[in-house]
C-alpha cells in the first residue's frame, strides 16, 4: 500500500487560505453593521475552493481559524453559502505557527513495503490561495 491510497486529514486555514484575510475586529465591524449577512463580505480564493473540492470524499478536512469562536455563527454561514466542505472546525487558535507532529507508519502497518511519512506542511502566499499541485 502506498501513501496515496490512505485517507488524509487536511488541517487547513481560514483566512489568507480559503477567504481574503479578515481580522477579529473588522468581522465585529461587519455583524455590528450587516447583522445575519455579515458573511456577505467574505471574499473567498477560487483556487482554494476548487483545491478543496478536489479532496476526496474519504478524507477528513479540519478547518483550522485565529477567529474567536463569537464568529462561529458568520463563518459557518460563509462556508455554507461559498459551498465549502469541511468535517471539523478549531476557532480561537493563535495566530502564530502551526505545528504538525506526526509519527512515521512502520513498514507493513498499511501493507506498506517503506516506512511512510504520515506528516506533511504546505505554505501558501497569503490571499493567493491552495495551488492544485501542492500535495
Amino acid at each position: 500500500m502506498e501513501q496515496e491510497s490512505l485517507n488524509k486529514t487536511w488541517f487547513i486555514d481560514i483566512d489568507g487560505t480559503i477567504v481574503k484575510t479578515r481580522n477579529n475586529e473588522q468581522l465585529d465591524e461587519a455583524i455590528n453593521s450587516m447583522g445575519d449577512e455579515s458573511y456577505l463580505i467574505e471574499e473567498p480564493i477560487e483556487k482554494s475552493v476548487n483545491f478543496i473540492q478536489s479532496i476526496p470524499f474519504g478524507d477528513t478536512i479540519v478547518l483550522t481559524t485565529a477567529r474567536d469562536s463569537r464568529h462561529e455563527d458568520h463563518t459557518l454561514k460563509m462556508l455554507k453559502h461559498f459551498r465549502i466542505r469541511y468535517d471539523r472546525i478549531l476557532f480561537d487558535l493563535r495566530s502564530g505557527a502551526r505545528v504538525l507532529i506526526n509519527d512515521i507508519k512502520p513498514v507493513g502497518m498499511a501493507g506498506n513495503s517503506e516506512p511512510l511519512d504520515m506528516a506533511f506542511a504546505v505554505n501558501v502566499k497569503r490571499n493567493e490561495g491552495i495551488p492544485a499541485d501542492c500535495i
